[in-house]
């Protein structure tokens, strides 16, 4: 009796299993595509540019009003920041050359970022820097505070009277009886001739907060 071998039968893929397969590949590699589209948008697009870290000049100690900057006054530092607008009102350290032995206009606390507008040229292009002694300034009178100026002039009956001859300056630094001051370069010499005839007394005030049309005191005699 003679054995018959059987032979295995081969499996044949029909074409729903194929179309499947296909399906499937297709799917997967899909979702891989959209994995990496969302990783180089929140990576690489304008969103990480918003986000990226920029270097900024610190105050390495406190620079003053009224002051020339020097380079041991300002250090780097890294900032990380979503508005752009906060960016262009701080100095970036590429611009720090920009600001050396310049003249400040602002007081910038040790620590602090420096603001884009410490040095306003145009702000204090005639202004000149004026130390005088004071008879008489409030106790808190600190650099940065805005104050009127009042002298004595002699009325047209003899007698002296105090008056505002100036509002709004700004006070650089304050001593024992004296302060430093932006004057504007063209009233120097006629406050100086104030400050040599009778002196001169300062009064703390609002910046712009200029008050019109204000009597006069009378001085002593």
């Amino acid at each position: 009796m003679n054995a018959q071998v059987v032979e295995p039968r081969k499996l044949r893929l029909v074409p729903g299993s194929v179309q499947r397969r296909w399906r499937l590949a297709g799917l997967v590699g899909f979702g891989l595509m959209l994995v990496l589209g969302t990783y180089a948008v929140l990576a690489l697009g304008p969103g990480a540019d918003a986000n990226q870290m920029v270097t900024v000049i610190r105050a390495a100690k406190a620079i003053r009003a009224g002051t020339t900057i020097t380079p041991d006054e300002l250090r780097g530092g890294q900032l990380r920041t979503q508005d752009p607008s906060l960016l262009a009102t701080l100095l970036l350290y590429s611009n720090r050359d920009r600001i050396l032995g310049q003249v400040a206009d602002a007081d910038v606390a040790a620590g602090d970022l420096v603001p884009a507008d410490i040095v306003s040229t145009q702000a204090t292009a005639g202004l000149w820097k004026l130390h005088v002694p004071v008879r008489e300034m409030p106790t808190d009178l600190a650099p940065g505070d805005h104050v009127a100026i009042l002298v004595l002039e002699t009325a047209t009956n003899g007698s002296q009277v105090e008056v505002v001859y100036m509002q709004d300056v700004r006070v650089l630094s304050v001593g024992q009886g004296s302060a430093d001051l932006w004057i504007p370069a063209q009233v120097v010499p006629q406050l100086q001739y104030f400050v040599d005839h009778g002196g001169i007394a300062l009064a703390a005030m609002q910046p712009g907060a200029v008050q019109n049309k204000i009597p006069a005191g009378i001085g002593p005699g």
